[in-house]
Order: C-alpha cells, then sequence, then structure tokens
C-alpha cells in the first residue's frame, strides 16, 4: 500500500510509437518526470512549485482535499513549467463539474485515478473515468498497479489468477499507460523478481499498445511484514540503476517515490517510518534533495533518446535474472561484448529516428564494472549521456548503476 513475448504486428507497433509520442497533456517532446506524493494539498505555494522545478520535476502528484484546491494548485504549478496529477472527491462525486472545470487548466496534466486497485476495482474505476472523458478526453487518466514482489500475494491482493492477467484489465482501460510500482534495492540486496516484472510488464505494454511507467524509489523507509529489511536512504548509483533498468526495458516516465515526505501515522501498525525524502514533511531540503535534483538533470538530457524509442530486445550478460533471458549473440555491428561484474548487465537493443542503438546498464549498484567493445565495422559509435557522438574505445569503466550506451547503425 501507498501512503496518503507475442509477435507484434507492424500497425500494433506504430500504435505503440504514436502513444508513447502523444501521451494526452503531456508535452510531446519531453519524457514526464513525475513526483509522487508531491507538493501537497495545505503547502500549494508558488515558492514550493518552484523547488519542485528546480529539483527537475515536470509532474506532481497528489490526492487534493477539494477541487478549488487542486485547481490552485495547478494554477501555481503552471508558473514554474510544472503540471499536475490530481485527484480530488469531486472526480467521483460531480464528474461532470470536475472535468468542466478541470480541461480548461493549463496546468492540469491529468486524473490520478486509484494507487494499487485489485482487477474488480479497477473495472469500477473504468467507469469513472468514463463519465470524466465523456467531458474531458484532452487529459490523461492514471492508475497505479501492484508490483510482482510477493508472487504469492498475487491472487489475495489483485483478485487476478495470475499477474499478467492483472496487467491486462489495467491496460484494458483508457489510461494511456501502465504504471506500476517496484522498489527493488533494499538492505538486503536487490529483489530477485524486479527484472521479471519489468519483463511482464514490457510485454503487455508492446501487446496493449499503452506505454508503460516505471518507479524509483526516493524515500528510506521500512520493509513491511519482513523484519529486519529496510529500504535505505538513495544514492545516485541506486537512482542510476533504477532508472536506467526502466529505460533499458522501455519506460517512456519516471515516477519518484516520494517526493514529500509523508507524515508520520498515527496507526503503529501502519506506520512505514518515511524519512528524508528531498522534502521534509515540514516542507524543508533534505540531504535527498541535492541527490534527486542531480539525478533528474542527467536524466532529462538522457531520456531524449529513449522517449519515443522502440525497444527491440532486452537481455542479460552475465548474472541472468529470474524470469529474463540471456543475450545469445552480438548486437548489430558488434563482433564482441563482454564485462567484467558478478551482478551483470541489462543489454537492450533500441531504435529511434532511424538509428539502433545499444545500452548496457550496470545491475551493481555498489561496484563498478568493467566493458569491453569489439566494433565489426566503422559504423558504431559511442554516445555520452549529452547525447554526443565519438569515435568508440576498446574499453569503459562503467559506474555502479551507471548506463553505457552506443549507436550501432
Amino acid at each position: 500500500m501507498k501512503v496518503p513475448f507475442k509477435k507484434t504486428s507492424r500497425l500494433m507497433m506504430l500504435c505503440l510509437l504514436l502513444c508513447q509520442a502523444s501521451l494526452a497533456s503531456g508535452a510531446s517532446d519531453e519524457m514526464p518526470i513525475i513526483a509522487y506524493w508531491g507538493v501537497p494539498d495545505a503547502h500549494t505555494s508558488e515558492e514550493n512549485f518552484r523547488i519542485i522545478s528546480e529539483c527537475g520535476f515536470t509532474v506532481s502528484l497528489f490526492p487534493y482535499s477539494s477541487l478549488d484546491r487542486l485547481v490552485q494548485a495547478c494554477r501555481n504549478a503552471d508558473k514554474y513549467g510544472v503540471k499536475i496529477l490530481g485527484q480530488c472527491p469531486e472526480m467521483t462525486l460531480t464528474p461532470e463539474k470536475a472535468a468542466h472545470t478541470l480541461k480548461k487548466e493549463n496546468g492540469f496534466f491529468g486524473y490520478f485515478m486509484q494507487d494499487e486497485p485489485s482487477v474488480p476495482e479497477i473495472r469500477q474505476k473504468q467507469k469513472d473515468i468514463q463519465k470524466l472523458q465523456n467531458i474531458d478526453d484532452t487529459h490523461c487518466f492514471y492508475i497505479n498497479l501492484f508490483p510482482y514482489s510477493k508472487p504469492e500475494w498475487i491472487e489475495a491482493s489483485t483478485k487476478a489468477k495470475t499477474y499478467p492477467e492483472y496487467l491486462q484489465a489495467a491496460s484494458s482501460t483508457s489510461c494511456q499507460q501502465i504504471s506500476f510500482d517496484f522498489y527493488p534495492i533494499t538492505t538486503r540486496g536487490l529483489h530477485a523478481n524486479w527484472y521479471h516484472n519489468l519483463e511482464m510488464v514490457r510485454h503487455e505494454s508492446v501487446v496493449s499498445g499503452k506505454p508503460f511507467w516505471g518507479f524509483v524509489l526516493s524515500v528510506p523507509h521500512s520493509v513491511p511484514f519482513s523484519s529486519g529489511n529496510y529500504y535505505p536512504t538513495p544514492t545516485i548509483a541506486s537512482l542510476r540503476l533504477q532508472i536506467y533498468s526502466n529505460l533499458a526495458y522501455g519506460a517512456q516516465g519516471i515516477q519518484y517515490f516520494t517526493y514529500w515526505t509523508p507524515e508520520k501515522s498515527s496507526d503503529k501498525s501502519n506506520d512505514f517510518g518515511f524519512h528524508d525524502a528531498p522534502i521534509s514533511p515540514k516542507g524543508q531540503k533534505t540531504r535527498t534533495y541535492d541527490v534527486v535534483q542531480q539525478m533528474n538533470k542527467e536524466l532529462k538530457l538522457i531520456a531524449r533518446l529513449f522517449y519515443g524509442a522502440r525497444v527491440t530486445a532486452v537481455n542479460h550478460l552475465g548474472k541472468v535474472a529470474s524470469g529474463t533471458t540471456k543475450l545469445a549473440s552480438a548486437p548489430l555491428n558488434i563482433s564482441n561484448l563482454r564485462i567484467s561484474s558478478r551482478k551483470g548487465a541489462v543489454v537492450s537493443q533500441f531504435e529511434k529516428d532511424g538509428h539502433q542503438y545499444l545500452a548496457i546498464v550496470n545491475k551493481d549498484y555498489q561496484k563498478s564494472m568493467e566493458v569491453q567493445v569489439k566494433p565489426k565495422n566503422s559504423q558504431p559509435q559511442h554516445v555520452t549521456k549529452s547525447l554526443q557522438a565519438e569515435p568508440i574505445k576498446p574499453n569503459y569503466t562503467l559506474e555502479p548503476g551507471d548506463i553505457l550506451l552506443f549507436r550501432l547503425l
């Protein structure tokens, strides 16, 4: 709970690309960077939206107490180039009024319908979406799904027999994207099911023609029902691993949980011990703010290459994660690719603007990795994080959780 592969036809691929390039209300040339639990109801001042903008976020998600408060948030956010993915009681109680009002707001990104619903709840939310969509078909609708972290809990929590069935229920709604949360890094290491979850979400994204949005954890807290396990304070390496793995699998939006630190729960059985998100409960910057700001500056540059791209293959090199496949042959125009890492690497091949690209992600968020690349010809080039092409080198040192890019053709 959050706080208050089939062969695809050319037509389906075209639908996927069009959907990726034109998410309703989002900038067509910019990947959304979303602050889940963004600027709260009681803190919607212009100053707070200036601060979230300077941290690199383009969308702030929050459930507001009223339509008036949501509108005010939209107007203050818009002054700093931020949009609101919001919720308010009127979206359900008086949907026609809410839609007529929100469709006119420049700072409105879309309708936050529900977090981690079951299949019956998804079906009910589709009815709510339809009422809003009858008035406003220019903004997106958003539902966020449970992760595949505990397979034995799937049926009880989602009311679906399998996780793919749960994904299909969500992709059949009018939501323009598939969103799921998974926080893979704990004090016990990297979660074994994370990449399997990415595989299943990517598959449903391709089949349905709907892009997916991934999550990155930016608030340390305890792990429910897991004694002695903990989500640690984020580092630039842990953020990179989560973000770049999502991008390698084709994510078209990156969401941070959370931006604003949630207030401590009065119910001790439901207290996650949240602390040190980028902004404290009282609205002050924490040590995490600078780390996230640095990551978002990097992300905004590199996201230009991945936004609207079509991932053609994702494999693993070295240690192969559960539910994934080993890289069986060298990528296009590469005769040899080797790494020196016990944790392994994600190897993604994708297309953008008529070019073929290769992305290599170091799955170790604690140690660097050596990468050896031998091209077949003069076509491959190294692409820097600022998207500058340069001659390829035979050896690279890839920092913990970092990404290495090549243009192959």
